[in-house]
């Protein structure tokens, strides 16, 4: 038993070593327009949605539908956005940004948003 647990420990050490900044992070989901409940609308909070980046590259599922993804600085102000077709898996962010970001994926009735550092 304590044999498997070392092993389980060096385990989890060594991939905490390899994976530096690939600590998932989870994007809160909300409404830009709020809804009326009704037919055809639920009451069902938007679910979160998990995303991981390592050295500047994003990784998460394939997105269902078409996103822009935007960073914004302590300021509010967008210093980064890009269109995120359907079906992406990954994106690369520019090396030149580094600091905290806001990260946005906005449509035209929701959004995921969460923060990062770079």
């Amino acid at each position: 038993m304590k044999k498997r647990f070392l092993t389980i420990l060096f385990v989890l050490s060594v991939t905490s070593i390899l994976s530096v900044n690939a600590d998932p992070i989870i994007l809160t989901g909300g409404r830009v327009t709020p809804y009326t409940t009704g037919p055809g609308h639920g009451k069902a909070p938007i679910r979160p949605w998990t995303i991981d980046l390592t050295n500047n590259v994003i990784t998460m599922e394939a997105t269902p539908c078409d996103y822009t993804l935007s960073l914004y600085d302590e300021d509010e102000d967008v210093v980064y956005s890009v269109f995120v077709p359907a079906g992406t898996t990954q994106l690369v962010l520019p090396t030149t940004l580094s600091g905290s970001f806001e990260l946005r994926f906005e449509t035209e009735t929701y959004y995921y948003y969460g923060f990062i550092y770079l």
